[in-house]
């Protein structure tokens, strides 16, 4: 059974001790709110709800070696998502990094040589 609810949502939630009669009730989130004044629970308070689904980018993911026949491309750094997902990959317009100390070209083609 997969975990669900605030603790998983809110990894610093901690959680109720889990003996003396608590079952089911120590993933509970505890206390919503006050009694009388104001009767409400106030906006922002973190409570289970929906998890992901939200775009994100992560910056720093290098793309070192392609192979289009078999359509596989592999990086170096974090890749977000599950397995089988789609990834959108484009260039850095935060930073360029100094071409002087990239690896590339590995191979210098000599004069007499035809390429």
């Amino acid at each position: 059974m997969r975990e669900k609810g605030g603790m998983k949502r809110h990894l610093w939630f901690k959680g109720m001790p889990a003996s003396h009669g608590a079952s089911l009730s120590y993933r509970s989130i505890g206390s919503t709110g006050q009694r009388d004044a104001p009767g409400k629970v106030l906006e922002g308070k973190k409570m289970p709800g929906r998890m992901g689904g939200n775009q994100i980018t992560v910056k720093n993911v290098w793309v070192y070696k392609i192979h289009p026949a078999r359509n596989l491309m592999w990086v170096r750094g974090q890749v977000p998502g599950a397995e089988g997902n789609f990834v959108f990959i484009k260039d850095a317009v935060y930073k360029k990094p100094d071409i002087s100390s990239l690896p590339f070209p590995t191979y210098f083609a000599a004069e007499d040589e035809d390429t």
